[in-house]
């Protein structure tokens, strides 16, 4: 049953892509630059690793909106990278989920990460949603910190921030953030 079903949605994905003939906007070959050529700065990768992990075979969690700013307020150019679940407990994959530009004489900024409102988990003891409305990821950074590597990565302590509601788990972040 399950093959049928994903024959039918091929020839429905075939059917669909061939409707449209030139109305369809045509892909340009060759790479195309996650920022226009006029924002100038350092680019620097944002990632997302989760670290320990007390026996969850699963932990997925998808990114809504990842923002940075200056310490005064100021949105500086980020490009989402994430488009899909990741499970926090794949331990040796720190998960890209944004590039983003900071212009000189910025020395700090500030990243949020927020995610969707639902996440899932699985374990021993059984599965259930993952509640990741509460709190998004937040930390400040000085920029010297991020031009050592270009990125910074989010260990997310699965351990502390999962905490057990009923039947399922509430995400209260507790972090590190390594360079």
């Amino acid at each position: 049953m399950k093959k049928l079903m994903l024959s039918v949605l091929g020839a429905a994905a075939l059917v669909m892509g061939g409707c449209g003939g030139e109305s369809r906007m045509r892909e340009v070959p060759g790479p195309r630059p996650d920022f226009p050529e006029e924002v100038q700065g350092q680019r620097f990768e944002l990632r997302l690793k989760g670290v320990n992990n007390p026996g969850y075979a699963s932990a997925l969690v998808q990114v809504r909106r990842v923002s940075v700013t200056t310490v005064d307020g100021q949105s500086l150019p980020v490009r989402l990278k994430s488009r899909f679940a990741m499970d926090l407990t794949q331990t040796e994959q720190a998960y890209l989920l944004g590039l983003f530009v900071v212009p000189e004489g910025v020395d700090r900024v500030k990243v949020e990460v927020e995610f969707d409102d639902f996440g899932g988990y699985e374990g021993a003891s059984g599965d259930g949603v993952i509640d990741t409305r509460v709190a998004p990821l937040r930390f400040e950074s000085p920029v010297a910190y991020l031009a050592e590597r270009g990125h910074a990565v989010v260990h997310l302590d699965l351990g502390q921030s999962l905490q057990a509601q009923g039947e399922g788990r509430l995400l209260l972040p507790s972090l590190d953030v390594r360079y």
